[in-house]
């Protein structure tokens, strides 16, 4: 015999569409750093975002801030709206505003060497079943071979995380 208050037990622990979402995973690619501060995009950072959804997502607000050997570098904080494939990975730079009290060389000086950074952002995406806030952090290390930019993909420290 079948019951109906099992199945409203059942379905009452899972949000709808709990089992048919899950959040996209985002990582950090790469960073450049200009070597001229005054540069029109001094600083960007590569963001993949992996949509393991049978479905696309598009994003309509991201926020992110990025510190380099635990100094505030940039951070950016606008609409925007890209689609994310369904089963893919997509990969997309951003341009950081630098922050406020920056000192004019220091970017140049941060462009060589081993440096720590961490990353901290929210992307609002909307889905089939409404929008959701998707934070990502992650934190390692970068090495600049003396040149403009460094892939964060060898030399992690640490896994990224996304929460809900």
């Amino acid at each position: 015999m079948f019951r109906t208050g099992s199945i409203a037990s059942l379905l009452g622990c899972t949000p709808l569409g709990g089992w048919v979402y899950d959040d996209p995973k985002v990582t950090v690619s790469h960073v450049s750093v200009g070597r001229d501060s005054l540069a029109a995009a001094p600083v960007l950072v590569g963001l993949e975002l992996e949509n393991i959804n049978d479905y696309p997502l598009t994003t309509v607000h991201v926020q992110l801030a990025l510190e380099l050997d635990s100094l505030p570098i940039g951070a950016l904080d606008e609409d925007s709206t890209m689609i994310l494939p369904k089963q893919a990975t997509s990969t997309v730079d951003l341009s950081l505003a630098p922050s406020a009290g920056m000192p004019r060389g220091r970017l140049a000086a941060i462009a060589s060497g081993t440096h720590r950074f961490e990353v901290n952002g929210t992307a609002v995406i909307t889905t089939p079943f409404g929008k959701r806030e998707v934070r990502f952090a992650q934190v390692g290390d970068l090495e600049f071979e003396g040149g403009d930019s460094a892939s964060s993909s060898s030399a992690l420290d640490h896994e990224p995380t996304s929460t809900p």
